[in-house]
């Protein structure tokens, strides 16, 4: 199947394909399988169902506020050690 061309600019080599239990899936292309007579490898990026979908977004947002909290976690001891380093001028 073809994908749209906005698809294509966001996500290159991806292929729309139908799996063998009538899924339709979001695919990238990895080769041949050594000695697998024709059989190709791919990466599954994404199931196009309603559980594939829930599952990917909470993959996602999971991952992005793990991401912040350690961000906020990083600029919180940064904080701390500039505030150990410096001494306090301002009672002279």
């Amino acid at each position: 199947m073809r994908l749209p061309e906005v698809f294509k600019r966001q996500f290159k080599d991806v292929e729309l394909v139908r799996m063998s239990n009538g899924d339709y899936c979001l695919v990238r292309p990895l080769g041949l399988v050594p000695g697998g007579k024709g059989m190709r490898h791919h990466e599954n990026l994404l199931r196009l169902t309603a559980s594939g979908i829930v599952s990917k977004l909470w993959a996602v947002m999971r991952h992005r506020f793990s991401a912040a909290v350690v961000a906020e976690a990083t600029r919180e001891l940064a904080r701390q050690q500039v505030a150990a380093r410096a001494p306090d001028r301002s009672a002279q």
